[in-house]
């Protein structure tokens, strides 16, 4: 940790200059899920050219480097900079809600900085409860942790608890963010819809949770603006005055298709590094037709 910390106190022009050496070695010399990249760029965009293909790619890897590095500068990252390079504009969709002491939910999806996205979320004034899933290293776990938490009054929550953790907490206003693009763990109970040009499933505790509780779902759209530079933008996807007139699975599907546009407008700043597509809906044939075409 002491190398984490000392590595992150390096000038912004030093660490870009590292992300731009970490770019060459995972995609020239490494190829880093190369296949895997190329193969959900594909998937997802049919309509693009191979050089189109191998543009978003080659952008995607220089902005996957750039995320490790800027991930590692919160280890010391001050609030100051943090103000500076990551711009919310429109904070009063969330306090519509909570300044009248009621919760809400805020997902998002891998795209932009997701990393950084937390901290000017911390510094809102908001109380955040942030969901994560545990990593598999020890190290980079508890380094992940102390990062994502470093401006938060609360300690976040694994995704096993969320469940538990918003009971017990139920009496507290706050905001539960939770990232739902991922391929969900259990796929028997993934709500499946058309996302990226291909048959998708997704994690249905986030529509789940808003009904149970009565928050509303708010999406967070984070864009990068220039290199070290975001900007974030939320957007009302159901109030909880919607809930009884939605069908289930509509709280979901207006988060997929928000999120699917965009990543039509920033291709290059999703995760496709991600094993995203690696199962599919079982006991039913997958059609092969352009699903932008079907749910416009």
């Amino acid at each position: 940790m002491l190398f984490f910390k000392y590595f992150s106190k390096l000038p912004f022009f030093v660490l870009y200059g590292i992300s731009d050496f970490a770019y060459f070695i995972i995609y020239r010399i490494v190829g880093y899920r190369k296949k895997v990249v190329f193969k959900n760029l594909q998937n997802s965009f049919p309509e693009k050219t191979d050089k189109e293909i191998k543009h978003i790619a080659q952008n995607f890897y220089k902005h996957i480097a750039d995320i490790f590095i800027e991930f590692l500068k919160g280890y010391s990252i001050t609030k100051e900079q943090i103000n500076e390079r990551v711009q919310v504009i429109n904070i009063e969709v969330l306090k519509k809600y909570t300044d009248k002491n009621q919760s809400i939910i805020i997902v998002t999806g891998h795209i932009g900085n997701w990393e950084w996205l937390l901290h000017p979320l911390n510094l809102s004034g908001i109380p955040m409860d942030i969901v994560y899933q545990r990593l598999s290293n020890p190290l980079f776990n508890k380094l992940t942790l102390f990062i994502r938490s470093r401006f938060s009054i609360t300690p976040l929550i694994e995704k096993e608890e969320t469940l538990r953790k918003t009971i017990q907490r139920k009496d507290i206003t706050r905001a539960l963010v939770m990232g739902s693009d991922q391929s969900p763990q259990n796929w028997k109970s993934a709500y499946w819809t058309a996302f990226l040009n291909q048959d998708s499933g997704f994690f249905t505790g986030t529509e789940r949770i808003a009904r149970k509780f009565d928050y509303p779902v708010i999406f967070s759209e984070m864009r990068r603006i220039s290199r070290g530079y975001y900007e974030i933008e939320f957007t009302e996807i159901a109030s909880s005055a919607e809930f009884n007139s939605l069908p289930i699975g509509e709280i979901t599907e207006r988060f997929v298709r928000i999120l699917d546009k965009s990543i039509q407008k920033f291709p290059a700043d999703y995760l496709w590094s991600h094993r995203r597509w690696k199962h599919k809906r079982a006991n039913e044939d997958v059609v092969k037709t352009n699903f932008r075409e079907l749910k416009s």
